[in-house]
């Protein structure tokens, strides 16, 4: 195999696949990169037992082949060089990689490439087309919302539910759920659900092309899902079990309705959390007719007290938030202005964008002492 490539191109490539290696692989295979050159084309491929990442590099090929190359040593030299052409060759007794740069020669001994496994064949039988901007959306609204508990791996992933052409996303760690939908053009009338595992997500956000939108293709096959953006495939287990009926959260009807403005309660749920660093970075909320009065406890740090002006129908009441939850959603709103609509200090408040109808976001209050 032999070929040259500009550094920043390839290194950019081999970053993108090398997520998909586990940072303690199953099994010593797995911490290698495969090469796989045809032509001007080359094959970037890397996986774990159940992530698989593919992209497409255009090169100047003289020799195909492939090869199979430690990805740390090969993803950090590849990173410290400036934009340069390098030229990539195979030695003769395919025991290494000998990369010549404009002022340096290098070798990388290469894995045993027989050991390697192909790459997935995928065969979907449910496809989905999302315009970018609208799984991009999707992502953003829900992915925060999600638990990083490992031993929950049920909570670790968001919810899509198809029905017909409405495409609802659901993130939740049982203390919050963040609920978005969104309508797709050219789709079937089927019904069906899956769990999808934020680290998948997380790699379409990180691939998307926002200076030239493209499509994102989801695919369905058995209880994997195959991903295409642009030349970048990835395929992924999905998470198994039974996800909780989430409308139950939502509560009927709400007492009390406050609407303020994003950035105000942003800035100031900021300034009062400095000084709230317990377990759950408590903020209390006083809500009047025209301003919420924000506070935090009493600690060593000192005390934070803030007043942010808004509109409250209903009655006036106290309560409180961990703070990171509320600024979650505060980041993520995409809104000038938010509505809080609450019952009682202790049951689940209900936050909306204003400008939008179809994203909403449930927070459980924290229970506390005014």
């Amino acid at each position: 195999m032999k070929f040259s490539c500009e550094s920043t191109i390839l290194a950019k490539e081999v970053n993108i696949v090398k997520k998909a290696i586990a940072s303690s692989p199953n099994a010593p295979i797995f911490s290698g990169i495969h090469l796989i050159l045809q032509g001007n084309s080359l094959e970037i491929i890397a996986m774990d037992v159940n992530f698989f990442m593919s992209d497409i590099c255009e090169v100047q090929g003289e020799k195909d082949g492939d090869i199979l190359v430690p990805a740390r040593s090969f993803s950090d030299l590849l990173a410290k060089f400036d934009k340069e052409t390098l030229y990539l060759e195979k030695n003769d007794t395919d025991t290494e990689l000998n990369i010549t740069s404009q002022k340096g020669k290098y070798s990388i001994p290469l894995m045993e490439k027989d050991d390697y496994p192909p790459f997935p064949e995928f065969a979907g039988d449910k496809a989905l087309v999302f315009p970018e901007d609208k799984i991009s959306d999707l992502i953003k609204k829900t992915i925060y919302a999600c638990s990083t508990d490992e031993s929950r791996p049920l909570f670790t992933g968001v919810l899509m539910e198809k029905k017909g052409n409405s495409i609802t996303c659901v993130g939740t760690n049982t203390h919050r759920l963040a609920i978005k939908t969104v309508t797709l053009d050219n789709t079937d009338d089927t019904e069906y659900s899956m769990i999808i595992p934020s680290r998948l997500l997380k790699e379409i956000a990180n691939n998307l092309n926002k200076d030239i939108p493209e499509d994102v293709e989801l695919s369905l096959q058995h209880r994997q899902i195959q991903v295409k953006v642009g030349s970048l495939k990835i395929i992924s287990s999905l998470i198994e079990g039974s996800f909780p009926n989430y409308r139950r959260v939502v509560p009927p009807t709400f007492s009390t309705k406050v609407t303020f403005t994003c950035q105000d309660m942003e800035k100031a749920v900021q300034r009062v959390s400095l000084f709230s660093k317990d377990d759950y970075n408590i903020v209390r909320m006083t809500i009047n007719q025209d301003n919420i009065t924000l506070t935090s406890g009493i600690s060593d740090l000192g005390q934070g007290k803030e007043v942010v002006d808004c509109t409250t129908a209903g009655d006036g009441l106290n309560i409180a938030f961990n703070s990171k939850y509320i600024m979650d959603i505060l980041k993520n709103a995409g809104s000038e202005g938010i509505t809080m609509e609450m019952n009682n200090s202790l049951s689940p408040a209900c936050l909306r964008p204003i400008s939008e109808e179809d994203y909403l976001y449930i927070v459980t209050p924290v229970r506390v002492i005014f």
